[in-house]
């Protein structure tokens, strides 16, 4: 579900959560066959209601025809996006990517086990203070797919 190469730290500043979200689809590029239609997706979603979950934590998703491979990258924004109406600051993105014939099932499945995660206080300690791009994978490597 995680891969090293995306997993992102980042000082740049974004103008608003959809330059965060063109951004994060430009670095997935790898896993997609359309930049531009994954990004719609995941911005019409994003339309529909926002996907800030708490804790500086956002989960934009998208199930796409774009999406060769499904993948979720981690973004770790340093100075901070606004998310939403509420003065939500997110700092923290899971953005989830997944090919539209496997919209269903999995989509919900990583949503869930990464919900289950960030719940805990434990967890959510851990990734706010790891240090390094590294140190956030290998975190990330102990979350399991459900199967």
């Amino acid at each position: 579900m995680f891969q090293r190469d995306l997993v992102i730290f980042t000082d740049e500043e974004f103008e608003d959560k959809y330059d965060l979200i063109k951004m994060l689809a430009q670095k997935a590029s790898t896993k997609l066959n359309n930049v531009d239609e994954y990004y719609k997706s995941v911005c019409n979603r994003e339309e529909i209601m926002s996907t800030y979950i708490e804790y500086n934590v956002a989960i934009p998703h998208g199930k796409s025809e774009a999406v060769n491979e499904a993948f979720v990258i981690y973004g770790r924004v340093n100075k901070g996006v606004s998310w939403g109406e509420d003065d939500d600051v997110v700092k923290h993105v899971f953005m989830i990517g997944v090919p539209s014939q496997q919209a269903g099932n999995l989509h919900l499945k990583i949503l869930s086990e990464l919900s289950r995660n960030l719940i805990r206080d434990s967890f959510r300690e851990k990734l706010f203070s790891a240090n390094s791009e590294e140190e956030v994978y290998t975190l990330l490597k102990t979350i399991k797919e459900d199967k």
